[in-house]
């Protein structure tokens, strides 16, 4: 059996299955793909040929496990796609999905002006954000900043992966900006957790896996957001602009931060929330943010 109609078989059975997708994939098909390609990854085996012997029972385990305990694919092969590019992800790690990465492989024209000195990705998990704009940015140094010491593990992982980029990206573990020193950044990438706690009880199976650290935003899912944008102001270069995301609760985020003028970003590949808006949006910010309504 090739890897092709592996696929297809899966994603037929997964069709018929009642799993929920959206960590990474959109759809049975997708989700497939996820398994057995981040499978044959792992295996450093091509994607395109014939299956290896005994491959085609470990997958078999792979999806029963994906079916019965409700198991997101990323973390049953330790592999995840974004911007065009396979990420490590262990299972203790959120799952990289943002639309910030389709925004970053734009190069934020028009609203960054000039090509940052310094790029903050700020709770970022496994490192992809950050990754990808070191390689959008290829002047620029790169810092990516957790609390969470497996994230940052994965993070590491994911940086010598990419040799070229070590020299510029420094790995940072600290709450927010708390071990960042003195450096200020012209552009902060920052997709920090946005659901609201009562929201958390409803969330499918699939998402319960993910670390509660990396989805929990408070009463309202902006009590993260609230502690960054009061401390940004110390961190940034004049003309900086801030790429957030803040997924379904882009009006809760401009109610509560309407001095932000946030500009919600048209990401048509991207899939959108039921407010309507891809829920990732840039904002200009400076030194006077900390002083702002």
């Amino acid at each position: 059996m090739t890897p092709d109609e592996l696929r297809r078989r899966f994603a037929a059975r997964l069709a018929n299955a009642s799993v929920v997708f959206g960590q990474g994939t959109h759809d049975a098909e997708s989700d497939a793909a996820a398994l057995v390609d981040g499978y044959l990854l792992g295996l450093g085996v091509a994607n395109d040929g014939a299956l290896p012997a005994g491959a085609e029972g470990e997958l078999e385990q792979l999806l029963a496990r994906r079916i019965g305990d409700r198991l997101p694919a990323a973390h049953l092969t330790g592999v995840a796609w974004l911007a065009g590019e396979a990420w490590h992800v262990p299972p203790d790690v959120m799952i990289p999905r943002s639309p910030i990465g389709e925004a970053l492989r734009g190069g934020l024209s028009p609203w960054l002006r000039d090509e940052p000195e310094a790029i903050l990705d700020l709770c970022c998990g496994c490192g992809c954000l950050g990754l990808v704009a070191a390689n959008a940015f290829p002047g620029a140094e790169v810092d990516l900043a957790d609390i969470d010491a497996s994230a940052l593990a994965a993070a590491r992982t994911n940086l010598a992966a990419r040799p070229h980029l070590t020299e510029r990206v420094r790995i940072v573990q600290g709450d927010l900006f708390a071990s960042l020193g003195g450096r200020r950044y012209g552009l902060v990438i920052c997709n920090p957790p946005y659901v609201a706690s009562a929201e958390l009880a409803e969330v499918p199976a699939e998402f319960r896996h993910e670390p509660r650290l990396g989805l929990d935003g408070g009463d309202d899912g902006l009590t993260v957001w609230r502690r960054i944008l009061a401390g940004l102001a110390g961190y940034v270069r004049p003309n900086a602009v801030l790429l957030g995301e803040a997924g379904g609760a882009s009006a809760r985020f401009d109610a509560a931060f309407p001095h932000l003028g946030a500009i919600w970003l048209d990401l048509p590949h991207a899939e959108q929330q039921a407010d309507g808006t891809y829920g990732v949006f840039v904002a200009n910010v400076d030194e006077s943010l900390g002083s702002a309504p």
